[in-house]
């Protein structure tokens, strides 16, 4: 009796154990233009929300000067409907911070309204645009994120992402530090991207196609996304910030 006791008590513990649900994560993905986290982190969103995570995409600026013969107002209601659309098709929640397109700005304001924002949220990984960038939204986004990573009240990872920009301009000097393999998710980020009906994708999504090829490659996988990790130390990128005499074989 008591061996089959014993048995039964090992069985209900694995059933337990192989039944428990991993820690969800709260991710945010931060884009400075309704367009940019679809095209930057889709399969990341994508793969993480079939994983059970919760991802909230923090859109920086309304887009509002990204519509030829619109007003502002105009184009940040049809960029906002945009938006929406893409969101729930990758299974992300939706925000906006409240920036004007081409207007944000890395001050003392924008710093203390991303740091509310995310201590609300309290999310375990944050995504940003790569600060090394063309476009002056997408620098100041990254550096507004860098900002707040900085501050020891919080404990998420902060991980910089890429980004392209017609005629075939990317970041600069972009060194990854992880790939994400979307290869599976590559044709529902491009039916997430093409929501953005007013920004043209077609004309577009190449560029982006040929960076998740190039990644892909790099990371022996078909499709790829490449990202930055953060660090505390050491500057923005993915260096350890420790200088040896010699190498060492890794245990």
């Amino acid at each position: 009796m008591k061996i089959f006791v014993f048995i039964m008590i090992v069985i209900l513990s694995a059933i337990h154990f192989c039944g428990k649900t991993p820690k969800q994560q709260k991710i945010v993905v931060i884009a400075p233009h309704p367009d940019d986290a679809e095209a930057s982190c889709g399969g990341l969103i994508i793969n993480a929300v079939n994983a059970g995570d919760s991802v909230i995409v923090l859109t920086m600026t309304g887009g509002e000067l990204g519509i030829w013969g619109k007003t502002q107002d105009e184009a940040r209601a049809i960029r906002a409907l945009e938006a929406q659309n893409a969101a729930a098709i990758m299974g992300a929640t939706l925000e906006f911070f409240g920036a004007i397109d081409a207007s944000l700005a890395v001050d003392t304001a924008s710093t203390r309204k991303l740091k509310e924002i995310l201590l609300r949220i309290n999310p375990d990984i944050v995504t940003a645009p790569w600060p090394l960038d063309v476009h002056s939204d997408h620098q100041a986004s990254g550096l507004l994120a860098w900002r707040v990573f900085l501050d020891r009240c919080f404990t998420f990872d902060l991980y910089f992402y890429e980004t392209s920009n017609s005629p075939h301009t990317k970041t600069f000097q972009f060194y990854p530090t992880d790939y994400i393999d979307i290869t599976d998710v590559m044709q529902k980020k491009q039916e997430a991207l093409y929501q953005q009906k007013s920004q043209g994708p077609a004309d577009w999504w190449p560029m982006y196609e040929h960076m998740a090829i190039v990644n892909g490659y790099a990371a022996d996988v078909t499709y790829a996304e490449a990202y930055i990790k953060a660090r505390t130390f050491s500057g923005m990128g993915g260096r350890n910030g420790a200088a040896v005499k010699t190498l060492s074989r890794q245990k």
